[in-house]
């Protein structure tokens, strides 16, 4: 059976479709961090003391700052860190930067900001937004459309990324 490349195209499922919620399968980040000898000495004194490793004692060190009740919690605006984090957190990165650009955009970090800005010079946002890489940004997106926008936030994301892994590549000696 000939089947020609268009109704192939069709016949796809949008990627979209087959997104995985990888937070649920306990998939841990790795970070490094740089500690004076006293506060990393008193690091695993702590973490001896309550028969854990060091690793679970920062996790739950920084767990108590972010979730604690005490009333010290960091915020934004007038919303405390834990729901900040509940509103932008996704595991899909397309859909976190397209909240994190619409909701919090002065706490986008400088690879993120570049990134929207790449992406609206591009003309990849012009079918969503008026004025995308303005502060003024309005979205013109429908809900329907909102998931074909992370998409396009991810697949460009994603190039941008195999772009620069590429380049490293070909500057090693």
């Amino acid at each position: 059976m000939h089947v020609d490349t268009d109704t192939a195209l069709l016949m796809k499922k949008p990627q979209s479709v087959d997104r995985v919620d990888i937070s649920s399968r306990g998939k841990t980040e790795v970070i490094t961090l740089r500690l004076n000898a006293k506060v990393k000495f008193g690091l695993e004194l702590a973490a001896r003391l309550e028969n854990r490793s060091v690793a679970q004692t920062v996790e739950m060190s920084i767990a108590n700052l972010l979730y604690g009740k005490d009333g010290k919690q960091p915020r934004y605006r007038d919303e405390e860190i834990s729901s900040l984090i509940d509103r932008l957190w996704s595991p899909h990165r397309g859909q976190r930067l397209l909240k994190m650009v619409l909701y919090a955009p002065d706490l986008l970090n400088p690879d993120e900001e570049l990134l929207w800005n790449k992406l609206a010079r591009a003309g990849h946002l012009d079918p969503y937004f008026v004025d995308a890489a303005e502060s003024s940004r309005r979205p013109t997106y429908g809900a329907d459309q909102q998931r074909e926008v992370e998409d396009v936030i991810a697949r460009y994301w994603d190039e941008d990324d195999r772009i620069g892994k590429a380049e490293v590549r070909t500057k090693r000696p």
